[in-house]
């Protein structure tokens, strides 16, 4: 009995370890937090963003713009957002709808917001009289506004 009682619980831990996921979600502490790319604390939870490198750091963002920006920089194995109407759940940043519009006000200006589906995106841009983009229409804003002139 000692011994099956034993391999029931090797059984349970191998179970447990295995169905881990290797990805944790970031934590933003508000407040606290400054933004990896231009230094100002991380207070707004709907604009809040993260990243995780290659090598497996968590960098975390005030606003969308930074981390497009410093994207180009570090090769991010992971986009994370927050879905603009639940800021307590991220969403895969290249699974999110962006919605621009100059009506917004975000922390560092990129007048962006991010929300799961594109219906919600829509409703979101019909009231704010913005525009949805995919997360590369979304980043390339960013990246070609701080690119050298040729």
């Amino acid at each position: 009995m000692r011994t099956s009682k034993r391999w029931g619980y090797l059984a349970l831990l191998a179970l447990l370890i295995g169905c881990q996921r290797g990805d944790q979600l970031p934590v933003v502490r508000y407040g606290e937090d400054k933004c990896a790319f231009c230094g100002m604390i991380i207070n707004e939870a709907p604009s809040a963003c993260a990243i995780e490198t290659q090598e497996g750091e968590i960098r975390k963002y005030d606003d969308f713009n930074c981390m497009f920006l410093d994207s180009e920089r570090i090769q991010p194995k992971r986009y994370w957002v927050h879905d603009h109407d639940k800021p307590d759940q991220w969403l895969d940043g290249t699974q999110a709808y962006y919605v621009q519009a100059d009506d917004l006000q975000t922390p560092m200006g990129s007048r962006l917001l991010a929300v799961a589906t594109r219906e919600t995106a829509d409703q979101k841009a019909r009231a704010q009289k913005g525009t949805v983009l995919r997360f590369e229409e979304a980043r390339q804003v960013f990246v070609k506004k701080k690119s050298p002139p040729q």
